[in-house]
């Protein structure tokens, strides 16, 4: 027959009843609040409590001894658990909750349990899993006694109801609360009720072989119910705003101190024995003048008259009195309680320790005065932002480099004040200051010979400038620190230096393209009448004259560059056609050194904007150089290919390779490379210098990769032209990427 063959049993409904008595009491204890621990705890004892009642009348109701064993070991799951998570209750209740977080404290309460349900379940140690040995009695189903453990059970059921009850007992003869002590007094009758009956019911006369009707599910149902009486009567387990707030009193760090309107302390928190090192049973009944000490009038002054006359004081600074006699500075507040007279019954003060702000104050302004005494004696300008660009900070090197007062720029915005160009493009305050929030400290800009001039003057000068961010700027009101160093001077002496060069240039060639021009005739003409080794001498002659007008011209070029002189007449150009055409005037030269040149090309790409003839000139420069320092039977590859929306042209060659600490210089004025690469051509060292300027003037860029003894390649990118050109009469429209760049009329 089946577990569930039942019959009729009236005394099953004593179970039933405290199952659903339980069941009210556990929708009432969720209605509450589950996020107080002490209600979770209590909770799990209640629904182990239900789990029994229900297996105790399923087993009442049973018809069979087999039906009714099977009830009996199922309910061990419920009984076993009741005491140790009341006990659970107890410790969380009794304010030591901090125990339930321990593994340790965890293991000894559970893990028993967890050891006599496996014993129950599994054995007949602990409830009788002899079938035969369960007969039907008028009151219930009752069997002889096989379980040697039940006993040991039993006892540490009651060892674990005794703590709980020690523990009830103790918290209320400690508690000064007399509501606490009303709550603790029903935990004690409702703990007693189960504890007496029910142990003798269910565990002490079964022992002695002594069969009575069995009432601790009842008598358990007694507890939880008296429980839930205090619940609702004193609302034990949510959260009380007075004892929410006792907590927070005890447990803040500031000095909380109440006195009687003559200044007699009726109560402190712990706080004061923290900071002070009084005993709060100490202070009680004191006067107020034992923690101020010898700055008792000045407290009376500042604190206590204006409280007299009705005021609240808020933050003031006194200083109070340890127990070894030390002062310490706190920040005071304190106001007035009134009954509903008007009569003042208490005085409530709050005293915050501020010795750190008051140190960190001192560092804060130790730092600032460092500050001040580094950026007053700074050479360089420094100045300061906020976040709309307004001067908030200029140090007088700054003034003093700008012509400037401080009332012409402090407070002001920076664009009012200051006119910046860097070339011939003009630098707003705006390009100096971050766009975004940023995450770490950041250089915004740096900018070289930035020519500046005053709103007050029309005289300029050039300084190197950088702009700087920090992370902390929108918590300060700080957009960017900038710095300037005056290169007027440098500048001056740079175009001086231009302008030497480049008189010295013109004043050579006329007289070199003179030299040429008779050595030309004599070549020419007058061969026949001189000796081999005159017509020598002519020849070296004619070629060091070539070299030094091929000087002269780049000196030129670089002067032109330098001075700013150039400008590009760019107009849209097939790249494809123009590399061809430049490798086909090579092929020449490449067939009398017996090197193959080569050409790969796409078969479609996009123009470019640019000045053909600069472009062309840095195409041949570094062609011939490939070439130059390429042995017979060599190759060099010139290739063109689209990316990211540049074009890229690489020249590569299977030449002597250049060394790895040569390459960060190739491109910088007069560099030569030393050694070997002498060897393959006289050059000026101004070619890489002179086609570097100019693809950057194109918003293009450089580079080369080199491997000794293995070969070079040379590449630059020049920005694909994918807008349309828009051109009339008046006016001429180009790409971003173009728009300092003039536009060729052809």
């Amino acid at each position: 027959m089946g577990i569930f063959d039942f019959g009729f049993n009236p005394l099953a409904i004593f179970s039933l009843f405290a199952v659903i008595t339980n069941s009210i009491v556990i929708y009432l204890i969720f209605s509450e609040s589950l996020q107080v621990s002490t209600n979770r705890w209590y909770s799990y004892s209640i629904i182990s409590l239900i789990v029994w009642g229900i297996t105790e009348a399923f087993s009442r109701l049973s018809v069979t001894g087999s039906a009714a064993s099977f009830w009996e070991i199922s309910g061990s799951i419920g009984w076993i658990f009741v005491a140790p998570l009341f006990l659970a209750f107890t410790i969380a209740y009794t304010g030591r909750e901090k125990i339930l977080s321990k593994v340790s404290a965890q293991f000894l309460l559970f893990g028993p349990a967890l050891f006599f349900l496996f014993l129950s379940w599994t054995t007949g140690l602990v409830v009788n899993h002899n079938i035969a040995a369960y007969h039907k009695v008028a009151y219930d189903w009752v069997g002889t006694l096989e379980t040697p453990l039940f006993w040991l059970v039993f006892i540490w059921i009651d060892i674990l109801f005794t703590a709980a009850l020690w523990l009830f007992i103790r918290f209320r003869s400690t508690s000064k609360d007399s509501q606490r002590r009303k709550q603790t007094l029903f935990m004690i009758v409702g703990l007693l009720v189960p504890f007496l009956g029910g142990s003798i019911t269910n565990g002490l006369l079964p022992i002695f072989g002594i069969d009575i009707f069995k009432l601790a599910v009842p008598l358990t149902t007694v507890m939880s119910v008296t429980v839930t009486y205090a619940i609702f009567k004193y609302r034990l387990f949510a959260i009380n705003p007075a004892t929410v707030v006792s907590n927070i009193v005890e447990t803040m760090n500031e000095i909380l101190i109440v006195f009687d309107p003559n200044h007699y302390i009726e109560f402190v928190n712990n706080a004061v024995e923290n900071i002070l090192g009084y005993k709060k049973e100490k202070l009680i009944g004191q006067h107020l003048k034992m923690l101020v000490g010898s700055d008792w009038n000045n407290f009376q002054e500042d604190v206590l008259n204006p409280l007299d006359e009705g005021k609240q004081v808020s933050s003031v600074e006194v200083n109070l009195q340890t127990l070894e006699g030390q002062k310490i500075p706190v920040s005071f507040s304190t106001s007035q309680f009134m009954d509903k007279k008007g009569r003042v019954f208490a005085e409530v003060g709050v005293a915050t320790d501020i010795r750190k702000i008051r140190e960190l104050v001192i560092d804060t302004i130790a730092e600032r005065n460092k500050l001040t005494t580094v950026m007053q004696s700074i050479v360089d300008g420094v100045f300061a932002l906020d976040k709309t660009s307004k001067v908030i900070l200029a140090n007088p090197a700054v003034l003093s480099m700008l012509k400037l007062q401080k009332k012409d720029i402090l407070g002001k915005k920076l664009d009012d004040c200051l006119t910046m160009f860097n070339g011939e493009q003009k630098v707003s305050c705006k390009d100096l200051l971050p766009l975004k929030n940023l995450t770490k400290d950041k250089v915004i800009a740096q900018l070289k010979s930035l020519k500046i001039t005053t709103s007050s003057s029309d005289k300029h000068i050039f300084v190197n400038l950088t702009s700087s961010a920090i992370k902390e700027g929108k918590e300060v009101g700080l957009g960017a620190i900038i710095t300037m160093s005056d290169v007027s001077k440098e500048k001056e002496l740079e175009e001086m230096k231009i302008d030497f060069v480049s008189m010295a240039a013109h004043e050579l060639r006329t007289p070199i393209t003179s030299a040429r021009g008779y050595l030309s005739l004599i070549q020419k003409d007058g061969l026949d009448k001189l000796s081999p080794e005159q017509r020598s001498y002519i020849d070296k002659a004619f070629i060091a004259s070539t070299q030094l007008a091929s000087l002269v011209d780049n000196l030129l070029a670089v002067s032109r560059i330098e001075q700013g002189a150039v400008k590009l007449q760019v107009a849209s150009c097939d790249w494809i056609k123009t590399v061809k055409d430049c490798v086909a005037n090579f092929q020449p030269l490449a067939k009398e050194k017996k090197i193959k040149l080569i050409a790969n090309l796409p078969q479609k790409l996009s123009n470019v904007l640019i000045d053909k003839f600069r472009i062309t000139e840095v195409l041949s420069n570094l062609i011939d150089n490939a070439l130059a320092y390429t042995k017979s039977n060599g190759k060099v590859v010139v290739e063109v290919e689209e990316k990211n929306d540049e074009i890229i042209t690489n020249i590569k060659d299977t030449g002597i390779g250049i060394p790895q600490e040569a390459l960060p210089k190739l491109f910088t004025k007069f560099f030569r490379v030393s050694g070997i690469l002498e060897q393959g051509s006289k050059g000026t060292g101004l070619g890489l210098y002179i086609s570097k300027a100019i693809v950057e003037m194109h918003h293009g860029r450089i580079w080369v990769n080199s491997i000794l003894g293995k070969g070079s390649s040379f590449s630059f990118a020049l920005p694909a032209l994918r807008e349309k050109l828009k051109y009339s009469k008046k006016e001429k429209t180009l790409p971003t990427s173009f728009k300092n760049l003039q536009i060729s009329k052809n």
